[in-house]
């Protein structure tokens, strides 16, 4: 079996490393807000927009669902790594396609039942908006402190089916996510 030796070794690891890096970002938040609520609490609202690679589309139409992730977390500014967050919420949404109505499925955590659409653009519309979710109440939090709200959003590779799995790793087709969104706030 023949080694990889010299200058062909860094060229080797950039192939392998390639895909996990090249990458853009094909999420994205847009009009995010915060507020404190009549009720004490603390809300979030947002718009994620989603823009689909063609292999993640092609998967899509061909019947594979697909699930987000927007991780909510909140934590003190001054708070250690290992220190626990004050609030965290990974809120899942999938999507799916229905080959024989032609219809598009939405399943998310603030409703109940699946919500049906005509067209691939309104339901990743209606995916993406956050309205009203309830992060933490102001009575919980020192209100000395400094607190950063950050919001990530992703396509959970782990959600696929499992023979497409590895592929999805090794490819950046599939590694679709937003800039991290951050916010400093003291309640």
């Amino acid at each position: 079996m023949p080694r990889i030796r010299g200058r062909w070794l860094p060229l080797a690891m950039l192939l392998l490393v390639w895909p996990l890096v090249a990458w853009s970002a094909y999420l994205e938040f847009s009009q995010v807000t915060l507020t404190l609520g009549e009720d004490g609490r603390i809300y979030l609202d947002a718009q994620i927009k989603y823009q689909l690679t063609p292999a993640v589309s092609e998967a899509l139409e061909n019947g594979v669902p697909l699930t987000f992730v927007t991780h909510v977390q909140m934590r003190a500014t001054d708070a250690w790594i290992w220190e626990k967050d004050v609030a965290e919420y990974r809120l899942r949404s999938q999507l799916r396609y229905r080959p024989l109505s032609g219809l598009y499925a939405v399943r998310t955590p603030t409703i109940e039942d699946e919500q049906v659409f005509a067209t691939r653009e309104a339901a990743l519309r209606f995916m993406g908006r956050i309205r009203d979710f309830a992060i933490i109440e102001r009575k919980r939090l020192d209100l000395d402190k400094e607190y950063e709200v950050k919001l990530e959003a992703y396509l959970d590779i782990e959600a696929l089916p499992l023979p497409l799995r590895p592929r999805a790793y090794l490819s950046g087709d599939w590694h679709l996510s937003a800039e991290p969104w951050t916010w400093q706030i003291r309640p």
